[in-house]
């Protein structure tokens, strides 16, 4: 659009410059008019020129153009009218947005110029029946059309500034949804592996001081725990895979809820943990989504208690009150845990997407930690 300006601007001013050649040339001559010299023609020049740069100082060029008008028929040049040379200056101004100062200025100059050539004997009838109509009907119609393509250029910046504003929203929208994406799968993938591999962390342990021990009972027991735990991670890994693939619920593979909490607990006693397990709601009642959080609740305080707790009993409770469900997982381990909190803060996470709090630290009268999760049903 810039490169092409120029060419506009220069077809603009040739236009100008041979419409005000043409009505010099098809004039017919009148003993007042001063014969059309190298003087006349570089005042018609000047016009065109200006007019070239009319884009560029607007006013200033309405100016120029009124003042060499004027200064042309001072000099008794013949007559071209105004709204030849005035026209495309005034066009500008208004399309600059300056359409008051164009209008004042088209019709003062109007004025001026035709109660001049009244004063000087013009005929005033012939003045105001033939050209005063046809001057302000120009100028009139190039203030319209300057401010029609005023406002036609704004409605398109301001559309366009619309569509930049939609697109960095909707690019923020998705760097969100990414980063939400990441941080969930980060959740899943942390429970899901981070209790399996504690657990068969522990049952390998078992096998190998089985195995020296030359106790083959113990080791296959721990074995088979161990092939438990890897099953049952696999089914986990596959419903998250699943949701991430976007599949249909009636296709996904059950991921943990309320009633699959016990199988947490036994899993954490063959790993050698005593468990103590309390469920005092109805399963029925317990929506998916607060079943599912519940259990990823249980499953990373039990991972926290086989890691990092040396505890030797853990109490596990599920419980209700109006509108929430209620878990609690205590221990009687070494109090604070250590490592890089990863898994408590995702599992604050998960439960405040729901519109939950966590509650986690040491217990009040004993020794131990405890983790405490209020989940809307």
């Amino acid at each position: 659009m810039t490169r092409v300006r120029p060419v506009v601007d220069g077809v603009i001013a040739g236009v100008v410059l041979a419409v005000l050649l043409l009505a010099t040339l098809g004039r017919e001559p009148t003993g007042d008019d001063r014969p059309l010299d190298a003087l006349g023609y570089g005042l018609i020049a000047v016009i065109a020129v200006a007019t070239f740069f009319r884009r560029r100082w607007p006013r200033t060029v309405m100016v120029a153009c009124t003042a060499t008008i004027f200064g042309y028929y001072m000099l008794g040049f013949p007559s071209v009218g105004l709204e030849l040379p005035l026209a495309a200056p005034v066009y500008t101004v208004a399309a600059t947005g300056r359409w008051k100062l164009a209008t004042v200025w088209a019709f003062g100059v109007s004025a001026f110029a035709y109660v001049s050539r009244v004063l000087l004997g013009q005929d005033p009838l012939l003045l105001m029946g033939l050209q005063v109509p046809t001057t302000l009907a120009v100028f009139c119609g190039a203030i319209a059309l300057g401010d029609a393509v005023r406002t036609r250029r704004e409605l398109r910046a301001e559309q366009e500034r619309t569509l930049a504003a939609v697109r960095r929203e909707a690019e923020q929208s998705t760097a969100q949804r990414l980063a939400a994406e990441r941080v969930h799968l980060a959740r899943d993938l942390h429970d899901v592996l981070g209790h399996t591999v504690s657990v068969v962390s522990l049952h390998a342990s078992v096998a190998e001081e089985a195995l020296l021990a030359g106790e083959p009972e113990p080791a296959l027991a721990a074995t088979r725990a161990i092939h438990e735990a890897s099953g049952a991670a696999m089914r986990d890994l596959r419903g998250t895979v699943q949701v991430l693939r976007g599949d249909t619920p009636e296709s996904l593979d059950p991921v943990g809820g309320v009633e699959s909490i016990e199988g947490l607990v036994d899993r954490a006693r063959k790993a050698g943990i005593d468990v103590t397990y309390t469920l005092e709601v109805e399963l029925s009642a317990v929506p998916a989504t607060a079943g599912m959080t519940a259990y990823r609740v249980v499953q990373e305080a039990l991972t926290n208690v086989l890691r990092h707790a040396d505890a030797h009993h853990a109490w596990v409770r599920v419980t209700s009150e109006p509108g929430a469900l209620l878990v609690r997982v205590d221990d009687d381990g070494s109090g604070p845990r250590g490592g890089s909190g990863t898994g408590l803060r995702g599992m604050a996470e998960r439960v405040e997407l729901v519109g939950g709090s966590v509650r986690s630290g040491a217990r009040d009268q004993a020794p131990g930690f405890r983790v405490w999760a209020r989940i809307p049903t």
